[in-house]
């Protein structure tokens, strides 16, 4: 199973390391500078899941794994 990979970069809106998913969504949507997933969904008015069965269903992109258990293990505080 895939990790996510955290990049060198920040959010250009908020300030938040980006991972891999946030540049890959930035990049498909045509950012100019690459914002995280959380300020994307915001800017469209929906949330991060809706954000994410979207982008599944027109563009064939969903996250890693990874990304998942990652948000699991936040809301547990490990």
């Amino acid at each position: 199973m895939q990790k996510v990979r955290w990049l060198d970069q920040d959010c250009n809106k908020c300030g938040r390391q980006l991972n891999s998913w946030d540049a890959r969504l930035s990049k498909t949507l045509a950012y100019k500078y690459p914002c995280c997933e959380s300020c994307i969904a915001g800017e469209y008015d929906m949330s991060a899941e809706r954000l994410r069965d979207r982008m599944e269903n027109y563009f064939g992109m969903r996250p890693c794994q990874g990304l998942y258990e990652e948000e699991q293990n936040e809301g547990k505080g490990i």
